[in-house]
């Protein structure tokens, strides 16, 4: 049971509320920085938990902020909301809210706090906190993110994509506005083989759609330790070989300087011609030039595309102009119930820490990226 349920709801109300000091109606502080203030009151309630939560007050996460008995939400956008604020000096829990132009207002707020002890990130990826941990995350200090809050929804997109050019969909498509009668042979999925190019929560969830599918699943790992959902593991070093057996690939790895360009032209060039390539992770582990090649030379049937190097994808590359690809805009796992499936991972975090018990979504390794 979360701790706003054990609240009576007759007594549970939530406060909002946005100060500054120079200018009630425009909400900046004669620092420069917005800040907001969000408090779960009960009657009885003692003095707050303080949650400084960092991020663009324009986010949309904002808008499903959870109302907790006992807790208080000190949101800012820059330096000036936190600076001097003693809530925030005493606080042990933080939360980082992307997309934000830097981590410099996160990195004030943290340092400023001695008794710091938990920062939380609203996304899964945690590139862009990379440079902080490094230089302000320090031993003692714990790092999660919202690892299996949009695993499900990927999933699905993976899911659509190995159907989308099974199916021939942009065929059927054509064949519809062209008014032919087209009675092509439909492929299944069925004893297809699906390869993972990095085996975490995203890979996971897939692969577990894709059995229901009655796909074989390959998985490459850096640490190839047998996994019940995979038919066979790889380490790095025998990527080429997964490659070459895969109807379809799927790379969900995070954007760190080991992954930058992990998929390349030699990759490209392993796997078959009739093969689809996914990418779903970040963008820069894809060499978007060697894709390009691929697609356009025929060495790779088609690539289902949800991440890029550079976002918003610049109009002028040249991944738009290939019929070959599936294109969405970073937005696959941008389900319905995004933000609130987001909060609840840090929901859940939140009331395993204030238990005593282990937080669920630490990131092992911030300095690897994930």
């Amino acid at each position: 049971m979360s701790m706003a349920s054990r609240a009576p709801r007759a007594i549970l109300r939530a406060t909002c509320l946005r100060f500054a000091s120079s200018s009630r109606s425009r909400g900046r502080s004669s620092l420069g920085g917005h800040l907001w203030t969000c408090r779960g009151l009960s009657s009885a309630s003692s003095s707050p938990i303080t949650v400084p939560v960092i991020t663009d007050l324009t986010n949309p996460a904002l808008e499903h902020l959870p109302k907790i008995e006992g807790v208080e939400f000190i949101i800012g956008e820059d330096r000036g909301a936190f600076e001097g604020n003693s809530k925030v000096e005493s606080a042990e829990m933080f939360i980082f809210i992307p997309p934000m132009q830097s981590t410099q207002t996160l990195k004030h707020a943290w340092e400023s706090a001695p008794n710091a002890k938990w920062l939380h990130s609203f996304y899964t990826g945690i590139d862009m906190l990379s440079g902080f941990c490094s230089e302000s995350l320090h031993p003692g200090q714990t790092l999660t993110n919202a690892k299996g809050a949009y695993s499900a929804s990927l999933a699905e997109w993976t899911i659509t994509s190995c159907l989308y050019f099974n199916k021939q969909i942009t065929r059927c498509q054509r064949n519809r506005v062209e008014k032919r009668w087209d009675k092509f042979e439909m492929k299944t999925l069925y004893n297809k083989t699906i390869g993972f190019v990095g085996f975490g929560d995203i890979a996971q969830a897939s692969a577990k759609l894709a059995k229901s599918f009655g796909m074989r699943v390959l998985a490459l790992k850096r640490n190839p330790e047998p996994h019940y959902l995979a038919d066979h593991m790889y380490s790095v070093e025998q990527r080429h070989e997964m490659l070459a057996e895969s109807d379809f690939v799927m790379c969900s790895l995070p954007g760190t300087a080991e992954t930058a360009s992990f998929m390349g032209e030699e990759e490209f060039n392993a796997m078959s011609e009739s093969s689809v390539f996914i990418s779903m992770g970040r963008g820069i582990a894809v060499d978007e030039d060697a894709l390009v090649k691929a697609l356009r030379s025929g060495s790779i049937a088609g690539a289902a595309l949800d991440v890029f190097r550079v976002e918003p994808l610049p109009s002028t590359s040249p991944l738009w102009d290939c019929d070959n690809v599936l294109l969405t805009a970073h937005n696959a796992d941008y389900a319905e119930d995004y933000f609130n499936l987001a909060w609840k991972v840090w929901r859940d975090n939140f009331e395993a820490y204030t238990s005593g018990q282990p937080l669920l979504s630490t990131v092992k390794d911030p300095s690897q990226g994930y």
